[in-house]
Order: C-alpha cells, then structure tokens, then sequence
C-alpha cells in the first residue's frame, strides 16, 4: 500500500451498475486503471463486506470494475445498487495498510531470457533493468487468468512494453515478468505472452497446500535481487515447506 510519503488524493468514483446473470452485477467506473483505482476499488469491496447486507455474498475486484454476487431472492437489484452508491459515496483515500512481501527473485540468464532485450529497449544494462524493476513497491490490483496470478501495479515507465509478438507455447511456474505497466509471477506452468526477466522459488498457487493464492488484492510486494545460490537453498527449503512470511502493516 502506498507509505506516507505516496498518499492518495480522496477520490470519487461513479458506478455504472449491469446485470451479470441473474444472480451477480458488474460495476463499471470507467476512469482507466491505476494503483489509485485499484485500491479505490478495494475499499468499495471492503466497504460492501462490512455492510453485512442479507444477501450480499461476495465481491470480486478487477482493474477498473467490480462483480458483485448476491440472492435476489434475498437482496434485490435496487437495494444492491443504493448500497454500492452509498460505500461510492464516501470520499476514497489510501486505506488501511496490507499485508507487504518480498520475494526473492534471480534476475536474467535461463531465470530470465528476455532482460537482455528489456535492458537494450530502456537503455540500461540488465543490472540496472532488474534494479530499477526491483526498485518499486508493487501492489496486486486483482487476481486472474489463472489461480494465483496477481497483476501487480505499478511497473517503473522506463520498462514499459507492449506484449511479446509470439507468446511462448510454455512459461514455467515462478517466472517473473513484464508487460505493459504490470509485472508478475506466474504460477503455474502455462502459456503466456509477458516479457520473462527472473524466477522466484517461492510458489503463489500449490493445490497441495489446500490454502488461499499466497497474494491477495491490496498486498503490497517487493522484489529482492539473488544470485541462483541462494535461490536453489530457498527453493530447497519451499520443497520443506517453507514460505516467505509478510510484513506486518506499519
């Protein structure tokens, strides 16, 4: 979340309400997406699970929308959309400070094939593409396309590029990458389309585990520069079970 150096200016938005199925509604805010919004959004969602409306059962923040599920046969459309509308109403600002995790991460070489294209494009060298990537404070706007998969804002503008022409048919789990003004982790072997620039043994989704995607929306994330030493101990220590723990929020 933003530090007490980056406060977020209150900001209004408006929401446009549609039927999504007969059981859920999709808000739209039409205003673009940005760390701003997202966390706007987030605490429209937060504000909606406080509410304790009968019938409301759960919300799911997108990069500039928001799903709302609920039981019309408990809650109608109209009492929804008042409520929505009130927790819009209210000034949003920065928020309540979240969870903040570092990940280690081995930049370039087989970890991270296309540094060395993404360094040339920005003009720097691959060390100083992966200390500027390593330099800002992310935070996941949302979760998709696969389980576990946080689209994380907000990339340096200096690494900024559109999506790899050919995707990769294969993207192993844990590779970091980039495109557009978004960076993250994949996690699970899968197709993908992202610049690939380093890997990460600690995994975001594991089904063995039973447990929730290890990032949430609202986390704030950090990564931590290591050579492929110490990655392969810490991958050793993941394989005992072993998960990075966050920082608790100041």
């Amino acid at each position: 979340m933003p530090t007490e150096d980056e406060v977020v200016a209150p900001l209004s938005l408006q929401p446009r309400v549609y039927d999504c199925g007969e059981s859920a509604v999709l808000v739209e805010f039409g205003v673009g997406y940005s760390k701003t919004v997202s966390l706007a959004i987030l605490q429209i969602s937060e504000r909606l699970h406080g509410s304790h409306l009968e019938g409301y059962r759960e919300s799911i923040p997108a990069l500039s929308s928001l799903t709302i599920c609920y039981d019309p046969l408990v809650l109608t459309k109209e009492r929804l959309v008042a409520a929505i509308e009130s927790a819009c109403a209210i000034p949003l600002g920065a928020g309540a400070a979240a969870r903040l995790w570092t990940i280690p991460c081995v930049y370039g070489g087989v970890s991270g094939p296309d540094l060395g294209d993404v360094a040339r494009g920005a003009a720097l060298s691959e060390g100083e593409a992966a200390a500027l990537h390593a330099s800002e404070t992310y935070v996941v706007s949302m979760l998709g396309f696969l389980p576990g998969f946080a689209y994380l804002a907000e990339l340096p503008e200096r690494l900024r590029l559109p999506r790899r022409a050919t995707p990769r048919a294969r993207v192993p789990a844990g590779s970091i990458a980039i495109a557009a003004d978004m960076t993250a982790v994949y996690p699970l072997d899968s197709p993908g389309g992202w610049h690939l620039i380093g890997w990460t043994p600690v995994p975001m989704w594991d089904m063995a585990r039973r447990a929730e995607p290890l990032l949430r929306p609202g986390d704030s994330v950090r990564f931590r520069a290591v050579d492929a030493e110490e990655a392969e101990a810490l991958r050793r220590r993941v394989a005992e079970g072993w998960l990075p723990a966050p920082e608790a929020p100041a």
